[in-house]
C-alpha cells in the first residue's frame, strides 16, 4: 500500500510494539487525545537529539490532550538502545518495519524513515504534517498543535 495520508484524510490505522513492550493502536487515542506521530529515522546521526526535542515537546502538549507517539525504522533492540540515549523519554516509542512509515509516506526508497510529524485529531483524521527533522523540534510542533487545535 501506498501513501494514501494527507490533511483531511482519515489517518491510517496500526498496532505496534513500544519498547517497553507494550502494545500501543492508534485507535486507542480516539475520542479523547489528538496522538501527534513522529517519525524517527534510526540512523541518523541526529537521532538521539530529535528524541529529546520530541520528549520536551511531550511534555508541553500533555496539557493540551496531546500525545506524541514516536515510530522508528528499526528491530526492537535497535529502538531500546535508541531509547536509552533519553534519560526520562517522556512518550511511547514503536517499532516499526517499515510497513506503517509506507502508510503515511515517510519511507525513503533505501528503506529508512524520514523525519516526519503528523497530528491526528479526535476522529481519527490528520490535521497537519510536517516534514524534516525541524518540524519535529519542540517550537513547531506546540505552534502547530496551536494552529489545528481549538
Amino acid at each position: 500500500m501506498g501513501y494514501d495520508s494527507g490533511v483531511g484524510r482519515a489517518a491510517p490505522t496500526f498496532t505496534l510494539t513500544a519498547v517497553d513492550g507494550g502494545e500501543i493502536k492508534l485507535n486507542q487515542y480516539r475520542g479523547d487525545w489528538f496522538p501527534v506521530l513522529a517519525f524517527i529515522p534510526t540512523q541518523s546521526p541526529g537521532a538521539a537529539e530529535l528524541l529529546g526535542q520530541l520528549s520536551k515537546a511531550a511534555d508541553a502538549l500533555w496539557g493540551l490532550r496531546g500525545q506524541v507517539v514516536g515510530v522508528c525504522d528499526a528491530s526492537a533492540d535497535e529502538c531500546k538502545a535508541l531509547a536509552a540515549k533519553v534519560p526520562g523519554l517522556a512518550f511511547p516509542l514503536l517499532c516499526d518495519d517499515g510497513s506503517v512509515a509506507q502508510l503515511y509516506g515517510a519511507l525513503r526508497k533505501d528503506g529508512t524513515a524520514r523525519p516526519m510529524a503528523f497530528i491526528i485529531d479526535r476522529a481519527g483524521k490528520i490535521v497537519w504534517t510536517g516534514d524534516g527533522a525541524a518540524a519535529l523540534t519542540q517550537a513547531s510542533l506546540l505552534a502547530a498543535f496551536r494552529k489545528v487545535v481549538r
